[in-house]
């Protein structure tokens, strides 16, 4: 998924209320997660993996504090793994305490796509260019050679052409893609996503673009209603 709406508006929707836990959705998961653990044996040791290791995607979603319970004294970061408390639960913003996160990544939040409960993907913001290269050697660490990479030549806030990474793993069933946000090549993302999480995230844009472009007051109703989008196919850009 490129550039997505709710991809690139994680970081500020970052909804997080809590949801029922089902049976049904319980053995999806733990069939999901059995998955995963079978094909993300790391080649190495990465920055990623004490993130990793206690967010489990496939898994439920850990119990985790509330960051308003896990601030440092100034309020820009935490002292141990939590979880904004707000939101409609289908995005939380899981605070990453300095001591467990990688250099490359921006900020002490990530976010999680979660599904009844289960913990379907993450997002890891990073510094963009200025640590693309961490993060590309982190994650080859863990899920090998990339499938494809590419360079995108992208101008930055002074006006200077730079050149962005762009990645992506594959190890189904889950998803891998680094890369630099263009409009501001000081920021990027990695994307870790199950089919769950891509299927929230187009629901997502389908809502956002319709909030950003609402539909005149005077103009007739459909007759039918348009089909929902369907999530981009893993690995695509």
């Amino acid at each position: 998924m490129r550039f997505a709406l709710a991809g690139l508006a994680a970081a500020s929707l970052l909804l997080t209320a809590p949801m029922a836990w089902s049976a049904p959705a319980a053995s999806a998961a733990a069939a999901t997660a059995a998955a995963v653990a079978q094909t993300e044996k790391p080649a190495g040791p990465s920055a990623l993996d004490p993130i990793l290791r206690q967010l489990v995607i496939g898994n439920p979603l850990p119990m985790l504090p509330d960051c308003a319970d896990k601030r440092t004294p100034d309020g820009r970061d935490v002292t141990a793994l939590c979880v904004e408390l707000r939101g409609d639960g289908l995005m939380r913003q899981v605070g990453v305490p300095r001591d467990q996160r990688p250099a490359f990544m921006d900020g002490p939040h990530l976010v999680a796509f979660v599904d009844r409960n289960a913990l379907v993907g993450l997002i890891v913001p990073t510094d963009g260019v200025r640590s693309q290269q961490a993060a590309l050697d982190s994650l080859t660490a863990r899920y090998g050679k990339p499938f494809r990479q590419e360079q995108e030549a992208m101008r930055d806030k002074a006006d200077k052409t730079v050149q962005g990474i762009h990645a992506a793993w594959m190890r189904r069933p889950l998803t891998v893609e680094l890369y630099v946000i263009p409009d501001d090549p000081n920021t990027g993302t990695i994307e870790l996503l199950l089919p769950q999480a891509r299927a929230l995230m187009a629901e997502k844009d389908a809502e956002m673009s319709k909030q950003l472009n609402p539909a005149p007051a005077s103009a007739p109703k459909a007759a039918a209603s348009k089909p929902a989008a369907k999530p981009s196919k893993p690995g695509n850009w």
